[in-house]
């Protein structure tokens, strides 16, 4: 009742030659019309549910869906309604099924008198079943579209099912595919995009962080692949927005931080496991990096300038920023080598766990907080004299320090860990200030040979640097005082 799979979208100028692939493999061919069932105030949805009938050639297949813990697996029910003409949603068919019946009681209550039909697929399904190693795994290349009204949106995709067999094999043969046609991981399902088509939206919603629950039982190593599972689920949702170009500046936002808590995981906790591979954390900061002159732009346009000309400064417009490569975010995540990276993420955290005696994760989590703890008391005692080089290593310890926290406190107090994030979040939010301030001044300073009217700005900033600077360090002398948790 696992669905196991992976959707990925194709790039227009590959769309055909992968199609003759299906074509020459002499591929199954399958039409698949689906029914769409939720409320008008879209319950299932919001919980990333979906109920659909669907018509596979003769036969009526009434499925639910669900998620699960991580992108790779969905609950998935399964009923065979017969060759019927149209039929009726009918529920009375998951009295026998606990988890099904629990899912609607949860989800609806008594809403279920409420779902109807929201929308359409049309899809002409060609299915090519390879054996991989010891796997088994159904490649499937979608083509239709999704119906709500007049309203219609192209299907054109290809998904990845794991029959039987190891997610190992499952992404050992799925990358040549990636390689060879380009394909971008896509994490949105049909119904997800056809509840936006309902809505008459184009972009999805923006995906925060998850709690993450650890049990004091779990080994440090599968403590660290629930950390990486948890920021993919951060991560993915985002980086999906972006990819398929429809996104806003809190997508950009949320994928760094996501990014920025994987990098935490792995840097932090990254000997709790021996399967971790060094260049990881070292391909996510390259990613980090590139994508940051668009969170630069952003910040300065949503949060600085306002602020400048609410003080009298003459209207700045900022010019285009582009990342190291020249290249849009859309592409820096479309990039094969960051689609290898996941899906090497994702085997990871699917992979099976060793366990090593004498490994008691509250002991071991302690340690690294302590470590993080130490290092940033040694800057508070300091913060002034050092550079501008060593003030921003302050704030990303600082962040480091947050994430490292929200990984594993469900080890701890849930009172003791809120009061100590709260006497870390000034310090954070205060160094977050003065590092906009900085590379604001670096890009004015650049522009202001072509702009003289940005003096004002360099001036405004500069004195405004003294304020912060004060306050970081009245922020960063109070957190200093602050008692740990853990000890």
């Amino acid at each position: 009742m696992l669905e196991i799979e992976l959707k990925f979208q194709i790039p227009l100028a590959d769309q055909e030659p992968l199609y003759q692939v299906f074509v020459a493999k002499n591929a199954r061919a399958v039409s698949l019309y689906a029914k769409y069932y939720d409320t008008p105030d879209r319950h299932l949805a919001r919980q990333k549910i979906s109920l659909r009938q669907r018509l596979e050639n003769a036969h009526w297949i009434q499925t639910l869906k669900a998620p699960s813990q991580n992108h790779l697996e969905r609950f998935e029910l399964e009923i065979d309604l017969g060759e019927l003409d149209n039929p009726a949603l009918d529920l009375d068919i998951y009295d026998c099924h606990p988890h099904a019946k629990k899912l609607f009681k949860n989800t609806l209550g008594q809403e279920t008198k409420n779902l109807s039909l929201q929308f359409e697929t049309a899809v002409k399904r060609l299915i090519h079943v390879v054996h991989f190693n010891h796997s088994e795994i159904e490649i499937s290349l979608d083509r239709g579209e999704i119906r709500q009204d007049d309203q219609t949106l192209a299907i054109y995709e290809i998904e990845f099912e794991l029959k039987q067999g190891s997610v190992e094999d499952l992404i050992k043969c799925i990358q040549p595919w990636v390689k060879q046609y380009h394909l971008w991981l896509d994490v949105r399902s049909k119904a997800q995009r056809g509840d936006l088509l309902a809505q008459h939206l184009t972009i999805s919603a923006v995906q925060h962080v998850l709690p993450l629950e650890l049990n004091q039982k779990d080994t440090p190593d599968h403590a660290l692949k629930l950390m990486v599972n948890n920021a993919l689920q951060h991560l993915l949702p985002n980086m999906t927005a972006i990819s398929a170009e429809q996104y806003t500046s809190e997508h950009v936002h949320q994928t760094r931080v996501a990014i920025r808590r994987l990098r935490t995981a792995l840097r932090i906790f990254s000997n709790w496991s021996d399967s971790v591979e060094p260049h990881w954390e070292a391909q996510l900061a390259t990613i980090f990096r590139q994508l940051g002159a668009t969170r630069d732009r952003d910040a300065l346009s949503e949060g600085l300038l306002p602020q400048l000309e609410a003080d009298g400064a003459p209207f700045v417009q900022l010019p285009t920023i582009k990342d190291e490569n020249s290249h849009s975010i859309e592409h820096i995540l479309k990039a094969g080598d960051s689609v290898h990276l996941i899906l090497a993420l994702l085997q990871f955290v699917h992979q099976p766990t060793k366990k090593k005696k004498k490994e008691k994760l509250k002991k071991q989590s302690a340690k690294k907080l302590q470590k993080l703890h130490q290092q940033i008391y040694k800057d508070a005692q300091q913060f002034l004299e050092l550079d501008i080089e060593a003030r921003h290593r302050t704030r990303k310890r600082i962040k480091r320090l947050r994430y490292s926290v929200e990984f594993v406190a469900s080890l701890y107090s849930k009172k003791d860990v809120k009061q100590y994030l709260n006497a870390l979040k000034p310090a954070q939010e205060s160094l977050g200030q003065y590092n906009d301030l900085i590379v604001a001044e670096t890009l004015f300073q650049d522009m202001v040979k072509r702009k003289q009217k940005l003096w004002f700005a360099l001036g405004w900033i500069a004195n405004e640097k003294k304020s912060v600077l004060e306050q970081v360090r009245q922020d960063l002398e109070a957190f200093s005082e602050t008692q740990t948790f853990w000890s």
